[in-house]
């Protein structure tokens, strides 16, 4: 399993706490566009992806605004409304038939209980998420369109081949055409 392959670098558990890991995870095999959290839902399940891709996405006046891009090794899920265990705000989807490895709440907390290396990757996933939710609202608020088009491509030049563009446009704040002036204007 690649998650287990890279968390292992990151961590380095035990062959005990690997061992505890691996019994609790389950595959899961979303279909293209199948939804994993549904706004209103309680998330129950978080997964890891091995392969694929997924988006986090609101409703905001029948529009789709999308929050963020999943790919491998990322975590699928609403981070919220699992520990909190209250009704999600957005909603979860697979941009493409997407393998994932998931595990429920319960079991989560159980790791977290009894296993210092799960205590310690949840500290690292929680780290990574603020940070990431901290640049982007700063990115949203401070940063000029065409600047958040082109740091989207410096620093994820992979969404602009999985993702399709026009989720990619709500993600930026921006209309598709002038996302496609963005693309036609740096194509080099």
């Amino acid at each position: 399993m690649r998650v287990i392959d890279n968390i292992e670098i990151v961590i380095q558990p035990t062959s005990e706490e690997k061992a505890a890991l691996e019994k609790m995870l389950r595959p899961r095999l979303l279909a293209k566009n199948e939804l994993f959290l549904k706004e209103g839902e309680v998330c129950t399940t978080i997964g890891f992806i091995e392969q694929g891709s997924a988006r986090l996405f609101y409703i905001v006046d029948e529009r789709e605004i999308s929050k963020d891009f999943l790919f491998e090794n990322a975590i699928i899920g609403s981070f919220a409304s699992f520990f909190s265990q209250l009704p999600s705000s957005l909603n979860v989807a697979a941009l493409e038939e997407t393998h994932i490895l998931e595990m429920d709440y319960r079991q989560v907390m159980y790791l977290y209980d009894h296993y210092p290396a799960w205590q310690k990757l949840g500290r690292i996933i929680a780290q990574d998420q603020f940070i990431r939710s901290e640049r982007r609202e700063a990115s949203l608020l401070k940063d000029s369109p065409e600047l958040r088009y082109l740091s989207l491509i410096e620093e994820h030049p992979k969404v602009f081949k999985r993702v399709p563009l026009h989720y990619i446009a709500s993600y930026l704040g921006i209309t598709p055409e002038t996302l496609s002036r963005y693309r036609q204007k740096f194509k080099h």
